[in-house]
């Protein structure tokens, strides 16, 4: 059996991605999102389960969505992690500790226990994979941007560990760095003349599938996503 949890899958790129993996070869969809969002879009398929409002950033939440997660010895088990934040427009002397924290708390903290969790749960199991995003803007020094970038990074070397630490357990994971993804909400803003220049979130949903098919032997990589 496949398994397949979406986190943030309330938010624009992750119910598009939802929505593109109902219809692909996983046995078990757990949605991890917003109850009113989800409400907003009134999704249905037998083989998906919602899970509503955890905080991903406490150990007690993630223990409870894998909870719902029964795995045998041949079951595989995939993640697509979407939470994130962004904030921008200082130097790296005037953000406050607040504002670090929120960055490393959605960008990076999230991540890491997500991860921890996941590969707890399928040591016994057959293996998996989890796909995280970082951005283009955060591969190199882009002024008022640095308390988002060094948050990116930690996620950056943290695929790094994970590609040597968990790899006896057949578990791998990799980054997708897009540009700007055309989102419903991105719509509202994007000029239609200018909307060739920005990603597509199917084009991201069909490297997720590519990465996943093939996840044994793709690890530790960033792949980026330009128009």
């Amino acid at each position: 059996m496949k398994h397949l949890i979406i986190t943030g899958s309330s938010g624009g790129l992750g119910i598009e991605l939802l929505k593109h993996f109902l219809d692909k070869d996983f046995d078990f969809l757990y949605a991890v999102g917003n109850q009113k969002k989800f409400l907003e879009f009134d999704i249905k398929s037998p083989k998906l389960k919602y899970i509503f409002d955890l905080n991903l950033t406490e150990e007690n939440d993630l223990e409870k969505l894998f909870s719902y997660i029964n795995l045998s010895s041949e079951d595989e088990l995939f993640i697509i992690h979407c939470i994130g934040g962004y904030t921008g427009g200082k130097k790296f002397y005037e953000y406050d500790k607040n504002e670090l924290l929120e960055m490393f708390n959605k960008n990076f903290v999230t991540a890491y226990l997500v991860s921890k969790q996941a590969v707890n749960k399928i040591k016994n199991s057959k293996g998996g994979s989890i796909v995280f995003f970082s951005s283009s803007i955060a591969l190199e020094y882009i002024s008022g941007r640095s308390v988002y970038t060094i948050s990116k990074y930690a996620l950056h070397h943290l695929i790094k560990i994970i590609e040597k630490e968990a790899k006896e357990f057949n578990f791998t994971a990799n980054i997708i760095a897009p540009t700007i993804i055309l989102t419903e909400e991105n719509r509202k803003w994007v000029n239609p003349s200018d909307s060739q220049n920005y990603v597509e979130p199917v084009e991201i949903a069909e490297m997720i599938e590519n990465i996943f098919l093939n996840y044994q032997k793709i690890n530790g990589n960033i792949f980026t996503i330009t128009s």
